[in-house]
């Protein structure tokens, strides 16, 4: 008896990773790959697709990735496809599986395949389900030919950002000139330092320009909602909004007038909030603020890009 399963649908859970050098088999620091594992599909159960993705994550931290980057620009996906079903009547039936694995690394807006790594699988149970489980044990996580497929997908990956550097820096420029500067940082975030070169400085002060534009467009919500907290009476919200604007951005001397003014009414409040204000300074600085905020615009962005279905799409075309 044949049987396929395909692993697509439109419902997909998402693991990213931050490619590190770690050793001269480590992928190189600073590429991003999303490894994207489906959470539904017909024929398996959520407990085994949980396996796989478990599989995924374990090969791929064997070879210097953790978990870190979120990019829409590539990804890992596994095919798993049983395309053999056999029972051994006896006592009692054995099930036995024929299973092709096969883990694709795709630029998701064109469609192109960067590399593709295949391992045959034979698993056996007393019954399907047990026989599927064991396929997935059989899930190979390291050696020479999973290592191979990821450095191949690394070598074309940065000649890509590398043939395609300057029209990505007049791309994000684009985005800035129309103040979308959180998709500038998600376009050019993802570029490794290994590009190097005049186009990859390029690249960073221009992810510094749209960082900055990022900054004084939050820093100009967040004094209306801080303003519209007050209206209603909410002074501690407001303290907590004001305190959330970064000392770098323009609206700065105005949030820390605003919160001046709140404070000399409620000086409980300001004793509280000064307490806190303090502690965050002493914990984190600009450059570690900095990178958090661009990460956490770069995840929002990639969770938007998710719902829109162009990835979902890309893995259902393979």
């Amino acid at each position: 008896m044949k049987n396929k399963i395909y692993l697509s649908t439109l419902l997909f859970l998402t693991s990213f990773f931050w490619i590190q050098a770690q050793n001269d088999g480590a992928l190189e620091d600073n590429l991003n790959i999303s490894v994207v594992v489906p959470l539904q599909m017909d024929g398996l159960t959520t407990g085994q697709v949980s396996k796989i993705e478990s599989k995924m994550l374990r090969m791929v931290s064997n070879y210097g990735i953790s978990g870190e980057g979120y990019t829409d620009k590539f990804i890992i996906y596994p095919k798993y496809e049983i395309y053999d079903h056999k029972v051994v009547e006896g006592m009692q039936n054995v099930h036995i599986l024929d299973v092709e694995l096969n883990l694709i690394v795709k630029e998701v807006r064109t469609g192109k395949v960067y590399s593709v790594y295949n391992q045959e699988i034979t698993g056996d149970g007393y019954s399907r389900k047990e026989a599927i489980n064991q396929s997935i044990s059989q899930m190979k996580t390291k050696g020479a030919g999973i290592k191979i497929f990821l450095q191949s997908a690394k070598t074309k990956i940065l000649e890509y950002y590398r043939s395609n550097c300057d029209r990505l820096y007049d791309e994000a420029s684009t985005m800035v000139n129309q103040k979308r500067y959180n998709e500038a940082i998600a376009l050019l975030y993802p570029v490794p330092e290994e590009v190097r070169g005049d186009c990859y400085k390029k690249i960073q002060r221009k992810l510094d320009e749209a960082y900055d534009g990022y900054l004084n467009k939050t820093c100009e919500k967040n004094l209306i909602r801080a303003k519209a907290e007050i209206s209603k009476n909410n002074n501690e919200s407001a303290l907590e909004i004001l305190a959330s604007i970064d000392t770098e951005s323009n609206c700065h001397s105005s949030a820390q007038k605003l919160k001046a003014k709140i404070e000399v009414e409620n000086e409980s409040v300001e004793q509280t909030n000064t307490v806190k204000s303090s502690s965050v300074v002493q914990v984190e600085t600009s450059k570690v603020r900095k990178k958090r905020r661009i990460k956490a615009v770069v995840k929002a962005e990639f969770i938007r890009s998710r719902h829109q279905g162009e990835i979902d799409r890309a893995i259902e075309e393979s």
